[in-house]
């Protein structure tokens, strides 16, 4: 199509920025998805899909989220949220810590003859 450039980045849309800030400042945090969840009232693999930017978020859970990190809603939405909060973008996960929710272990099979 003639108004779009090669040369120009693919633009993010808002749904991924959003996705983008929210990890970034519960990584920094050193928040897991799981105590985020928790604390915000929301499941964990809600938050899982929300990162990875396939869920369309409501507001009110928005507002849920930010209250959790800390954070002005807006901000979440801002391009350049992690520059202006002096986030490190190359931290890939919170570290890790007990399961909020203990699972019983499995006993290990031995191998077969």
């Amino acid at each position: 199509m003639w108004w779009m450039s090669r040369s120009a980045p693919p633009q993010r849309t808002l749904r991924q920025v959003f996705a983008h800030n929210v990890r970034v400042t519960r990584v920094n945090a050193g928040l897991s998805q799981e105590r985020m969840a928790d604390a915000a009232q929301l499941d964990r693999t809600f938050i899982g899909s929300l990162e990875r930017g396939e869920r369309n978020i409501s507001i009110d859970n928005i507002e849920r989220i930010a209250t959790v990190l800390g954070m002005p809603p807006q901000d979440l939405l801002s391009t350049d949220f992690a520059e202006r909060y002096n986030l490190d973008e190359t931290v890939a996960r919170a570290p890790r810590a007990s399961r909020l929710y203990p699972t019983p272990r499995r006993p290990r099979q031995k191998p077969g003859p």
